[in-house]
This record gives C-alpha cells, structure tokens and sequence, in this order.
C-alpha cells in the first residue's frame, strides 16, 4: 500500500497484518479512481471517517486538500494511522464518528466515510444529518461499502455517481440545499 501521487507519491503506508480483518483499507487502484474523481472539483477541507490506516487522508493530503482531518475509534488502525501519519499535517482526532455532534466540523469540501461494511448503510442513515450539516453547499459524500450493499440515498443528498471497485463500492452524494 502507498500514496499514489502528490507530495507524498510513492509513501508506503503500513497495513494491517496478514489475516488483520478488523482494518480493510481502500485499495491503492480505488484510491486511485476516486482521486481520478475528485479532481474535477475544487480542493478544499477533506474529512476522512473511520479512517484505519489514513491511506485515503493520506492520499487526500499528498494532493493538495487541506486541512485534512481523520477520525478513527479502533485503538490498532489508531496506531497505525499515527506512523502513517507522520511528518504530515493530517489531524487525528481518536473517537468515535458516531459521538461527533453537529458543530464538530463546517464547510467541509469533502467527507469520505469508510464504515465497516456489515455497518455501512445503517451508519449512513444515522450519520447523514450530521454529515450534511458538515458540508459546504459545493461539498460532496464519498460513501464506500460492499459492492453488494445498494445504500439508500439519504434525504438531504442527490446522488451524482456510483463506481464499482472490486469488492468495494463508492457513492457519490450531494448535499441539496
């Protein structure tokens, strides 16, 4: 695993041990597609939720977002995460997306969430109203889960995109004003 391009090409990130299945990250050629995505619209504030390793905040930072933040619970995608981490000025903030209310973040041009897959449509639901409320008008959701899981869109979003990655799949979600 590494940063595929920007100011950190070529970083190798550290992963998960073998057989680790609490910490799937998102595989360099998704990265790649969706940065490939993101390109298209401005850079700006970038959130990464359940982040694991911090290889999609990473890859963010390496590309000029900023700020860009990671929030991530696990105490072993935590570790790995802060050794991915360094030298950098990617914020962590360790705890649970869940508990975050709110006013944790504002104008925020982007947020990738990468929930456990089993989690992911019930997450979003939950989370949706907040994440919103996050957004800048111009923001976008970037939602992954399981190519075999269809999400409801959530009110409050439109969807723009939907791109199919191996096991993984990636929405694309608006806010609507």
């Amino acid at each position: 695993m590494r940063v595929i391009a920007g100011s950190l090409k070529g970083r190798r990130l550290i992963s998960p041990s073998p057989g680790d299945l609490t910490i799937r990250p998102t595989s360099d050629k998704a990265r790649e597609a969706i940065f490939s995505i993101l390109e298209a619209w401005p850079k700006g504030p970038f959130l990464d939720l359940f982040s694991g390793t911090g290889a999609v905040a990473l890859e963010a930072h390496s590309r000029g977002f900023s700020p860009v933040c990671c929030v991530e619970k696990d105490r072993g995608a935590l570790a790995l995460l802060r050794r991915n981490a360094r030298d950098t000025t990617v914020e962590i903030r360790e705890g649970d997306a869940l508990r975050l209310g709110p006013e944790a973040f504002n104008s925020l041009g982007f947020v990738f969430g990468d929930p456990p897959y089993a989690h992911s449509a019930a997450l979003l639901e939950v989370l949706a109203a907040r994440i919103h409320g996050w957004l800048d008008p111009c923001g976008l959701l970037v939602w992954e889960s399981d190519a075999r899981t269809e999400l409801q869109i959530p009110a409050g979003f439109e969807s723009i995109d939907r791109r199919r990655y191996g096991a993984a799949a990636f929405d694309f979600l608006r806010p609507l004003p």
